[in-house]
C-alpha cells in the first residue's frame, strides 16, 4: 500500500493497526518514567536503609585495611581476595540492585504489558544509515528530545543550586565533626537532593509519557482510504460480505423449514404468512413453540413442507399475522394467545382421537 500523506491521515488507527504495531515492537513508552521512578525507589531504599548500607561499607573498607598489613597481595591469592570484596560488595548491594531491577520490570510491565516482538530485532538498513541518523536528529522528534535534556539540566541543575547555597555556609564547620557525624550530614544532603530531584523528575516524566502517547497515536493515524483496505482484507469486498450474509440467511431458512417436518400445526394467512407450532404433550414446554415463520415464498415452503409430512395445516388469519409480529423462532408463544391456539389444537386432536 502506498504511503498516505501525513494530512491525509485524520483517522483513530484500528484496533489491527495497533496490534501490527505493537507486533513490530512500536508501543508507547517513555524511557523518563522509567529513570524517574529508579531514582524515587532508590531514594526511598536509601532513607529506610541507608544507615546500614554506611555501616557495612564501612566494616568492608575496615576489613580490608586490616588484611592489608597482614598478608602478601601476590597473582595466587588476587582472585580470591577479588572473589571475596565482590561478595561483601555484593551482600551489601545486593537490595539496591534487586530494588531497580524489580522496579524497572514493574515500570516496563505497566506501560506495555508483555510483549514478544521478533521484528523489532532484524537488522534494517536505516539503523546504521548516516543520512538516516542526521534525519532524526534534525527531526521534530529530535528537537523535542533536545528541549527535553536542556529543560532536565535547568530543571536539575536550579534545585541542586537552590539547596546547595543554603546548605554550603555549613560546610566549614563539618571540620568540626566526627567522621562518622560527617558522612551523616552529607547522607542526609544527598537524600533530599535526591528526593527533590526525584520529585521534579517524575512530573517531567509524566508529562513526557502523555507527549509520546499523544504523538504514538498521532503517528498511527489512517486515511479513510486506508481503513476501507483494510476492512477488505479482514471482512472481503461489500460483494463477498453481501454475498455471505445471503448463504447464512438461506442456510436458517433451510434449518427452520426442516423444523416444520416434527411440527404439530401450521397456522396460515392464508397465502401470505405461514407459522408453525410445536406443542409437547409430555410437559418440556409450558407453552407452543413456534419452529418456523415467514412470508409469500418462505411460506409457500413451509406448507409444502407441512403437507409432505402430513402436519396439519390450519387457516386463521388473524392469528397467523399476530404470532408472525409478535414471536421469533425458538421461543414460546405470547401469554395472550394462549387460548386461541389451544382451541385449534384441541380441534386437531378431536379430528385425529375424537371417532376413535
Amino acid at each position: 500500500m502506498a504511503e498516505q500523506p501525513a494530512q491525509d491521515r485524520t483517522e483513530e488507527a484500528t484496533p489491527k493497526h495497533l496490534q501490527e504495531a505493537r507486533d513490530k515492537g512500536d508501543v508507547v513508552k517513555s524511557i523518563e518514567l522509567t529513570s524517574a521512578v529508579l531514582l524515587l525507589s532508590s531514594v526511598a531504599l536509601f532513607y529506610f536503609t541507608g544507615e546500614a548500607f554506611l555501616n557495612g561499607m564501612a566494616d568492608v573498607l575496615a576489613d580490608v585495611y586490616r588484611s592489608l598489613g597482614s598478608m602478601d597481595i601476590t597473582p595466587q591469592n588476587m582472585p580470591a581476595l577479588t572473589g571475596w570484596l565482590a561478595a561483601r560488595s555484593l551482600t551489601i548491594m545486593g537490595p539496591i540492585l534487586l530494588l531497580v531491577l524489580v522496579m524497572a520490570l514493574v515500570v516496563n510491565y505497566l506501560q506495555v504489558g508483555v510483549i514478544f516482538a521478533t521484528k523489532a530485532l532484524e537488522p534494517k538498513w536505516e539503523r546504521v544509515n548516516p543520512l538516516s541518523g542526521l534525519k532524526r536528529i534534525f527531526s521534530t522528534k529530535g528537537l523535542v528530545e533536545l528541549i527535553k535534556g536542556l529543560l532536565k539540566l535547568i530543571f536539575i541543575g536550579t534545585i541542586i543550586y537552590v539547596y546547595m547555597s543554603g546548605r554550603v555556609k555549613d560546610y566549614p564547620f563539618l571540620t568540626y565533626m566526627t567522621p562518622l557525624q560527617i558522612i551523616g550530614s552529607l547522607a542526609t544532603d544527598l537524600f533530599k537532593v535526591g528526593l527533590y530531584v526525584g520529585i521534579a523528575f517524575m512530573i517531567m516524566a509524566i508529562a513526557d509519557f502523555m507527549y509520546q502517547r499523544w504523538e504514538y497515536k498521532k503517528k498511527l493515524r489512517m486515511s479513510k482510504q486506508e481503513i476501507k483496505e483494510e476492512t477488505k482484507q479482514t471482512e472481503g469486498s461489500p460483494e463477498m460480505r453481501a454475498r455471505i450474509k445471503s448463504m447464512q440467511r438461506e442456510m436458517s431458512r433451510n434449518r427452520m423449514v426442516r423444523a416444520v417436518a416434527d411440527a404439530t400445526v401450521v397456522i396460515v394467512n392464508p397465502t401470505h404468512v405461514a407459522v408453525a407450532l410445536k406443542y409437547d404433550d409430555e410437559g418440556n414446554n409450558e407453552a407452543p413453540l413456534m419452529v418456523a415463520k415467514g412470508q409469500r415464498k418462505v411460506a409457500e415452503r413451509i406448507k409444502q413442507v407441512a403437507r409432505e409430512h402430513n402436519v396439519p395445516i390450519k387457516e386463521s388469519p388473524p392469528l397467523a399475522r399476530a404470532l408472525y409480529d409478535s414471536c421469533e423462532s425458538g421461543n414460546e408463544i405470547p401469554y395472550l394467545y394462549y387460548k386461541a391456539v389451544a382451541e385449534i389444537l384441541a380441534e386437531i386432536f378431536w379430528e385425529e382421537y375424537g371417532h376413535t
